[in-house]
Order: C-alpha cells, then structure tokens, then sequence
C-alpha cells in the first residue's frame, strides 16, 4: 500500500541557447510549489500544478516518475509532452501546444540523483532538439522536500 505525502517542489530550469554568444546564459525559469508524492514498488511519482504566464486558464500537471537510474516528466493541461532524462539516450515527444506542435528530443548528458529521508535532488545536464536540430543546452534541477 503506497502512502501519498505533501512536499515543497523547487524546479530551477536554465537553457544556453545553441549559437549564442560566450556567456550567452537565458534567464533561469524557476518554480516554487507544493505537490504530492507517492512512491509505491521502488519508484517514486511526485505530482504538482504550474501555471504559464498568459495561458493562466489552463494550469498544467506535471507528474515525474523517478526510477533507479532515470526520471520522466509528463506536462499535460497548457502543454502536453514526455520527457524522458537517461543519461546517454535522447527521447524525442511530440511538444503539443494550443498554437500546434513541435517535435522535441531530450539528450541526457549528465544526470545526478540524490534522495536522504528529508529530500531528493536531481540535476539533469541535457541537449534540446526542436524539429530534429538542437537548440539548446539546458539544466534542470529539481528539489523535493518533506513539508513539515
């Protein structure tokens, strides 16, 4: 029986946009939320809600399934994709949109994940390819903490 707990999740992404100028770094995007957390037959699935800026009527959820070696986020509500992070593999997912879509790639080049009894801390160092060409190279990180 799985047991589903409150947490804080802290999501830091950053992308360096392919072509761009040394130190060319873009804004980081960063999310600071409460989802929920269950981890049933040696994974864990954290669920929570993100709003985009100007698509406010339509929240987005997002749910990450972290296994032993790897994690995934699946985003449907604003946008709909799945993103699988394993190091030295690209997942491609269609990127769906109310504009349309576009297709997307994943290559992970660096994946650290680290779990203690208070949180879990993954870092993802990955390559993004929009329509078969890669437009970035991005980090992602994500904490989840036990909410007291």
């Amino acid at each position: 029986m799985s047991e589903t707990k409150e947490v804080f999740v802290k999501v830091i992404g950053t992308q360096y946009l392919a072509g761009g100028d040394e130190g060319g770094e873009e804004e980081p995007i960063e999310l600071l939320t409460v989802g929920y957390l269950t981890e049933e037959d040696g994974a864990m699935t954290v669920v929570y809600e993100e709003v985009f800026e100007g698509m406010e009527e339509f929240p987005t959820t997002n749910t990450v399934r972290i296994e032993k070696d790897f994690f995934s986020v699946e985003k449907h509500g604003a946008v709909d994709v799945t993103m699988v992070f394993e190091p030295g593999k690209m997942s491609v997912s269609p990127y769906e949109t109310p504009f349309g879509a576009i297709e997307m790639g994943f290559l992970t080049n660096r994946l650290l994940m680290e779990r203690t009894e208070e949180k879990i801390h993954i870092l993802s160092e990955y390559t993004l390819a929009m329509n078969g060409e890669n437009a970035a190279d991005c980090v992602l990180e994500m904490t989840i903490e036990n909410k007291p």
